[in-house]
């Protein structure tokens, strides 16, 4: 054969590789799409019946035909079921939850847990966690290890719905593990767990992983443990961690109790790290502390913009003596400001303060025109 004529065969194998690709990937949709469309077909008198409980409607019949659906039909529609059972609460949730167990959802999910088909194991962990089971608590732990991370973070989300306190050590290890789950999904599970995950918390602030002992400190302020001040306190004085030490300041903030003034106050100092004297700055504002005002004023000129920002905005937050201070602030710098010895230029901290001090009077008027304007 000549070299042209190997040519041409090659053309040829290739032209009837590409349309028995194409083929295969048009039926290929094709099929899926048939199979979209019976599933659906088969979902639509289901998820009517459910719309029906999840608007409060607990009718004995309905309840009893959702549980009587032949299984073909049962798995068109059981996606819809398992997102709404995520969505509603009260009467409709424990109705729901009762179709599920009565089905054999909870016994189905369970044996999905250790499936190859991560979409499978997530969808069972979210199963599982709507569904409250105490009793899969340990293979939600477990799949917090799992090596697919969407698979982690339905895990955490599922422990959380399920609120045991026996999840608060294993969703802390989550953090500085290998394969970690981010701390947002974890910090937001503990704070679901209740009063009992507290004790783990406050033992986690001397954990040696500094991720760790930054999300124990914040979620104790999110879950409002006022028992912890003391401890957060000394964190935020003499953790090595500068994003544990921030976390502490917010969650100071966020408890409002008066010995959390000196800590805060020692945290503005200039020597300390800018991220941190924002964070104090902003959490002296939630403690509403009026003595708090001269320092908070002080900051008004600091040349990181984010400290003098939150300062001016925790001013407001003190009622009339920080508006006070605001007010004196932007009037120094239009009545006498001051001006440097070399160019007799306005003084710059004078008028960086009276910026600040202006855009903090000129949002909360804006807040205010809100509020009174509002229906």
């Amino acid at each position: 054969m000549t070299l042209a004529g190997a040519a041409f065969v090659a053309l040829i194998v290739m032209l009837v590789a590409v349309v028995v690709l194409g083929g295969l990937i048009v039926g290929g949709r094709g099929v899926r799409r048939t199979r979209e469309a019976r599933r659906a077909r088969l979902a639509r008198p289901a998820r009517q019946l459910l719309l029906a409980i999840a608007a409060g409607d607990d009718d004995p019949e309905q309840i009893e035909e959702l549980v009587r659906l032949p299984d073909d039909v049962w798995l068109a529609v059981e996606p819809n079921a398992v997102a709404l059972l995520g969505k509603v609460r009260g009467e409709a949730h424990a109705t729901l939850v009762d179709v599920f167990e009565r089905r054999g959802a909870a016994w189905r999910a369970r044996s999905q847990l250790r499936r190859r088909d991560p979409v499978a194991r997530a969808q069972a962990a979210e199963v599982l966690g709507n569904l409250g089971r105490k009793d899969a608590l340990l293979p939600l732990c477990d799949l917090l290890a799992d090596s697919d991370p969407d698979v982690r973070v339905v895990a955490a989300r599922s422990l959380g719905r399920i609120g045991d306190p026996g999840a608060t050590q294993p969703l802390l290890a989550a953090l500085a593990s290998r394969r970690t789950v981010p701390a947002q999904v974890v910090a937001t599970a503990l704070t679901r767990l209740g009063s009992g995950a507290q004790a783990a918390l406050l033992a986690a602030l001397d954990d040696p992983r500094a991720p760790v002992r930054a999300t124990a400190a914040e979620v104790l302020g999110l879950v409002g443990a006022v028992g912890a001040t003391v401890r957060v306190e000394s964190a935020l004085r003499a953790d090595p961690s500068i994003d544990v030490r921030v976390r502490a300041a917010r969650t100071l903030g966020r408890l409002g109790t008066r010995t959390a003034l000196s800590p805060l106050l020692d945290s503005l100092d200039p020597d300390r790290p800018a991220v941190l004297r924002a964070e104090a700055a902003r959490a002296l504002g939630e403690l509403g502390a009026v003595t708090a005002a001269q320092a908070l004023t002080a900051l008004l000129a600091d040349p990181d913009y984010a400290v003098a920002h939150n300062a001016a905005r925790s001013l407001l937050r003190l009622g009339n003596a920080g508006r006070a201070a605001l007010v004196a602030a932007e009037h120094r710098a239009h009545v006498h400001p001051r001006h440097s010895a070399e160019d007799h230029e306005p003084d710059p901290e004078v008028m960086l303060s009276a910026a600040h001090a202006r855009e903090a009077l000129a949002a909360a008027e804006l807040d205010d025109h809100r509020r009174q304007t509002a229906p």
